[in-house]
């Protein structure tokens, strides 16, 4: 063993060298909330924070967070989580029952927790929350943010003495003995290589959303290094979605797919018997593919058929628009057209393929000894502890807090482990080995090349064992032959941060596919096109995946143990 003068000597010839208790990667919404609630609760705790952006203006609430989910005082408990375990496109008896309910339960007093570290919210003249229900229907309340919501928090994490290294890439979780003892990276300015010693990490980074056109993309790095740590992935099937967007833009246009229109003037929504309101349905995406085909084509919307206001008390919200100023501004924008052009925008699908699989618990423990994980990273790995739309900044938000208070409560008592030398260097060499690639083209354009490979119909919505076989096998021959296809310019270290990206991306694409072929049925937002109902009798169980003892992915099932579950689907009880 080698001593610590020694092994801190070696690490400084290879890096630039940093210590800390905790170490958050990623510095969005649920990395801040995490570090400002770990200062409060313990504010001896030394706190480190790398984000490859600008710190402080990353992550999703900056991009579309209009508004956090809360359970109101008014709404039932009971009810809310009976839809989604039983309906819920991301449920469907998948849901970790014990999860759901707890995560839930704090009705919207961590609203006020959040206020109280830095949080901006809506109130009404008397000083009460303002919140209301985006739409009819809707089990679950939802309150709005300042546009900047997620700066009072990082204010706050820096007063209490975190540090930040911005413009920094994270790529590999360091372990020793099974346990998370830090993490490398490199500046993406200087591409100096960094290594991170920490007593814990928590993985605060977003998950793996592989459609390069959205603008959620994210890479699969974070995600794939937790699990190359030991973290095992479980639901990483359960996320297949299509938003309805703009054809000639991409743009989104959230809300309004039960107002599309074929060029024969059917309500597509009607005619596909949907009755979601807040997501697009299966058979409403596959009910326009189908119309395209049959040459129904093309798929507008038409904005005069929205309600002016919802029936619900107050204004009437949907996806956070104000219905009545939607209708005016579509009336207002007809006006100046001759035609439809513009009152019925031609729509289309834009596919997102993702996965949030990090399993984690109540207090964000991974599988992984002094991991945690916060966020996105983790909510399908929860078992889905209650996915309703818009609850991006809710997730974010809830389980930074309880993380915090696990890991202060911790902290204290871990000590800081020693660094593996040789998996440091194995790490670096990882890294930099792509300056010696000899392809011609440059990691973005085999991104795109799998983004659109994977959001085929034919892969995706439609997907079939011959099909994914088919991806499987690219996959594999992408793999093989990486080093003759990319090339990265020394010392550009955004084409290296990309080279990373297209790599983790090949590997995490593996293992859904993968998990994609073991569950042999269409479960909410799984879909198969060969195997098209749902299978209680053999699937209502999870699908765990971990690394072997080859480096390979290993799948498995796991079974739910419904015997402790309130809701039990029907072949259960039999």
């Amino acid at each position: 063993m080698k001593g610590e003068s020694e092994m801190k000597k070696e690490l400084n010839e290879i890096g630039n060298v940093f210590t800390t208790d905790i170490l958050i990667i990623g510095g969005g919404l649920g990395g801040t909330i995490t570090a400002a609630k770990v200062h409060e609760l313990n504010p001896s705790a030394q706190i480190l924070l790398v984000e490859k952006g600008y710190y402080g203006y990353t992550g999703d609430s900056t991009k579309a967070g209009h508004g956090i989910v809360m359970m109101a005082p008014e709404d039932d408990l009971d009810t809310f989580c009976e839809e989604q375990v039983k309906t819920n496109q991301h449920g469907m008896y998948l849901n970790d029952q014990e999860y759901m309910v707890e995560y839930q339960k704090d009705g919207y007093t961590y609203l006020q927790e959040l206020e109280r570290l830095g949080g901006k919210f809506s109130h009404n003249p008397d000083g009460s929350f303002h919140y209301h229900k985006e739409f009819d229907g809707k089990l679950v309340s939802s309150a709005n943010l300042d546009i900047d919501f997620v700066n009072g928090f990082a204010q706050k994490a820096l007063e209490g003495g975190a540090r930040v290294l911005e413009r920094t890439y994270f790529t590999d979780i360091l372990t020793k003995n099974g346990k998370a003892v830090g993490a490398v990276g490199f500046n993406i300015d200087t591409t100096e290589f960094c290594i991170i010693r920490a007593k814990a990490v928590v993985m605060a980074a977003a998950d793996f959303s592989a459609t390069a056109k959205d603008m959620f993309f994210s890479p699969a790095t974070a995600l794939y290094a937790a699990y190359e740590a030991g973290g095992q992935l479980r639901n990483v099937e359960q996320l297949l979605q299509y938003d309805l967007c703009l054809r000639n833009t991409g743009n989104y246009i959230y809300g309004m797919h039960w107002v599309v229109f074929n060029r024969l003037g059917e309500n597509l929504f009607e005619k596909y018997h949907c009755t979601d309101f807040e997501d697009i349905e299966v058979a409403l995406i596959r009910g326009m593919l189908k119309e395209v085909a049959d040459g129904n084509g093309p798929l507008y919307a038409d904005y005069s058929k929205l309600p002016s206001t919802s029936t619900t008390e107050g204004e009437g919200f949907n996806q956070g628009i104000l219905m009545k100023k939607r209708v005016a501004l579509s009336k207002f924008i007809r006006s100046l057209s001759d035609g439809d052009v513009l009152g019925k925008p031609e729509v289309s699908l834009l596919a997102r393929v993702a996965t949030r699989p990090l399993r984690a618990d109540l207090e964000g423990k991974t599988t992984v000894d002094k991991l945690w994980a916060v966020g996105f990273i983790s909510m399908c790995g929860t078992a889905h502890g209650s996915w309703v739309h818009g609850d991006g900044v809710g997730n974010a938000a809830r389980t930074a807090l309880r993380t915090a208070a696990s890991i202060a409560s911790e902290i204290d008592q871990i000590e800081l482990e020693e660094v593996d030398i040789d998996q440091v260097q194995k790490f670096k060499d990882r890294i930099y080995e792509v300056y010696d690639y000899t392809g011609e083209k440059l990691p973005y354009r085999m991104i795109h090349y799998l983004s659109r490979l994977i959001c085929m119909p034919e892969n995706s919505v439609n997907k079939t064992e011959e099909t994914m076989n088919v991806v499987l096998e690219d996959l594999a021959d992408l793999r093989a032959h990486f080093s003759e296809m990319i090339c990265v310019p020394k010392g550009d270290g955004h084409h290296l941060f990309k080279a990373v990206e297209a790599r983790r991306m090949i590997d995490m694409l593996e293992i859904m596919y993968m998990t994609y072929q073991a569950r042999k049925e269409t479960r909410g937002y799984h879909v198969r096109g060969d195997y098209t109902e749902r299978d209680d009798a053999n699937f209502t169980k999870w699908i765990c995946v971990d690394k072997g003892a080859d480096g390979r992915p290993v799948v498995s099932f796991e079974r739910i143990p419904f015997e402790r579950y309130r809701w039990k689907p029907e072949v259960w009880a039999k």
